[in-house]
């Protein structure tokens, strides 16, 4: 069957809207600890660009702080987008929770989701390094890197329906994912894909637009880089819960 995709990307952006108090019970608490993490993490791991101008200039202890301080950053990133991504998609295909704590525990399924998520992720960032080097020697870099963007975010659409399973404990492997996305391959990237990127991007804009002039009063403080966080992230959840909302929709509509 083909996915009404446009039907999708409008339902799930406005389901955000419509549920926006939803969104906000859900979202607030991985919104809040991964603002704190993500700012003492800053203040750790200092400032990446003296990587970029001179890396040869660089102490061993201050790479090694900044590789295991963005490590460090990653995991809690993705475990706390573990904990909204199985609320929210079980919110959409089995229901809410009784309780908002219920919905935001760790468990078995927030195990598995994780776990999952982290081997999708990590084989498809593999892949595209892989890639990369082998056509470096001829092509130029900048469209091999839009390409092969493009290419992981295609194989990420064929694969991804792993993810909804998993969170309504439904057994589903990669391939069977990929038997189900056959032939939707453009229209399942164009909302679960595209469609968080755009928000998160011209969201992301937005911020910098409303926030730099309020940071060049308060300055570069401690507490200036936590509310930058704050509204960057709640940018980025926003991306997110419109992603796994057409992620769950496309669940739904191909396993029906």
């Amino acid at each position: 069957m083909q996915l009404p995709v446009l039907e999708i990307i409008t339902q799930s952006v406005r389901d955000i809207w419509q549920n926006r108090r939803d969104f906000a019970a859900f979202a607030f608490l991985p919104i809040l600890v991964i603002s704190i993490i993500g700012t003492l993490m800053s203040a750790v791991i200092g400032d990446m660009r003296i990587i970029i101008d001179d890396p040869t200039q660089v102490p061993p202890q201050v790479v090694l702080r900044m590789f295991f301080g963005t490590v460090g950053n990653w995991i809690a990133g993705f475990a706390l987008y573990t904990v909204f991504a199985v609320a929210w998609h079980r919110r959409t295909l089995v229901g809410p929770e009784a309780t908002i704590g219920a919905a935001l525990r760790w468990g078995r399924r927030q195990w598995r989701f994780f776990r999952r998520l982290v081997f999708l992720i990590v084989n498809l960032m593999v892949l595209m390094f892989l890639l990369a080097v082998l056509l470096m020697a001829v092509v130029p870099i900048a469209p091999i890197l839009s390409a092969l963007l493009i290419a992981v975010g295609l194989i990420y659409a064929r694969v991804a329906l792993v993810l909804p399973a998993t969170a309504t404990d439904t057994p589903m492997t990669v391939v069977e994912s990929a038997k189900l996305t056959r032939g939707n391959s453009w229209r399942i990237f164009m909302a679960v894909v595209a469609l968080p990127l755009g928000m998160m991007l011209f969201g992301g804009l937005g911020v910098l637009i409303l926030v730099a002039p309020i940071a060049d009063i308060i300055g570069s403080s401690m507490t200036a880089r936590f509310l930058v966080s704050l509204v960057s992230q709640t940018v980025n959840y926003i991306g997110f819960a419109a992603g796994i909302t057409a992620l769950s929709l496309t669940y739904r509509k191909l396993t029906a």
